[in-house]
């Protein structure tokens, strides 16, 4: 008898060693640095925040946390790459409004459905789109807009959501002008400032810096308020188009299946990160609007999902077909 409690003291022990290493490695997430794919190009609004935002939250978990930029096709091409990533929480994905809840109406190649393909982990901000124009432009005012808005009018945007704000715009105002779709808010905002195009849509961002030097001009702004950081620049809805609210949002997303603990810690040092008074006010700096909604994982795949939901059946009655 002695002896076969001893045998089974043995088992127990090698057992209990043999899931110590396992128990450990969760206990010690993230053990090497994360990479961030951010689906757009260096430079552009939704670049520079990611990077804020990652040197936050990596200063939290104690990694770095590598931004990856993996542009093209409006973000199609960076998403369909974390969405084939082992979900382990060490490929994270910057997930904005138009690659998880506009993309896949608007693109046949966008084959992801971003409520069964990932998980949310962190609302990082919501903000507005803003049309702008070269400083040296006749145009003034929103009404001097519409005045000069034809077929010939150039309309550069900076991805999906952009795109469908200005589309949504010219169906509410009966404006015409042609939309110049671009792979991320970089090259847009070169061509307008080079004059290859006549007006802009945006995220705030992404114009700020160029509205601050008077080499752009705010025509209008999306959200149903004004925005702090364009005070004088009207909304939609002011100018008689009720109910018209376009706000564009970005989150951390990663591959469906990771681990809940790991998604609850990366949720934490997202949350942490957007918190920060010093991150706050970077963000702000650059147009950004921080979220204060403090949301947990789930909250924010419940987010994400309704968006999705909504953008889905607003696509349809524009009678947007998938290009």
């Amino acid at each position: 008898m002695h002896t076969k409690r001893v045998l089974l003291a043995g088992v127990v022990s090698a057992f209990a060693l043999a899931a110590f290493p396992a128990a450990q490695a969760a206990e010690d997430f993230p053990a090497k640095p994360i990479r961030l794919i951010v689906p757009y190009s260096p430079g552009g609004g939704t670049d520079v925040t990611a990077r804020i935002v990652a040197e936050a939250a990596a200063a939290d978990i104690g990694q770095p946390i590598v931004v990856e930029n993996r542009p093209g096709a409006s973000g199609t091409v960076g998403t369909l790459l974390a969405k084939r990533e082992k979900a382990d929480g060490y490929t994270l994905l910057f997930g904005i409004q138009a690659t998880m809840a506009l993309n896949p109406s608007l693109f046949k190649a966008a084959s992801y459905a971003p409520k069964e393909d990932f998980d949310g982990v962190a609302l990082i901000s919501e903000s507005p789109y803003v049309i702008t124009v070269p400083g040296k432009s006749d145009i003034n005012t929103y009404e001097d807009f519409a005045a000069a808005a034809s077929e010939r009018m150039t309309m550069a945007n900076g991805g999906s959501a952009a795109l469908l704000a200005a589309r949504l715009l010219a169906r509410d105002a009966d404006l015409k002008f042609s939309n110049i779709p671009y792979s991320g808010s970089g090259a847009a905002i070169s061509d307008i400032l080079a004059g290859r195009v006549n007006a802009l849509i945006s995220s705030p961002v992404s114009v700020l810096p160029h509205v601050e030097s008077g080499a752009l001009k705010p025509v209008l702004v999306t959200s149903a308020e004004r925005y702090s950081a364009l005070p004088d620049a009207p909304t939609a809805q002011e100018l008689g188009f009720e109910d018209f609210k376009v706000v564009g949002w970005y989150s951390i997303v990663a591959p469906k299946g990771v681990p809940q603990t790991r998604l609850d810690r990366l949720n934490a040092a997202f949350n942490k990160a957007v918190s920060d008074p010093a991150t706050r006010d970077r963000l702000s700096e650059i147009g950004v609007t921080p979220s204060s909604l403090n949301l947990d994982a789930k909250a924010v795949s419940d987010y994400i999902g309704r968006e999705y939901d909504l953008w889905t059946a607003e696509i349809a009655e524009a009678g947007l077909e998938p290009q």
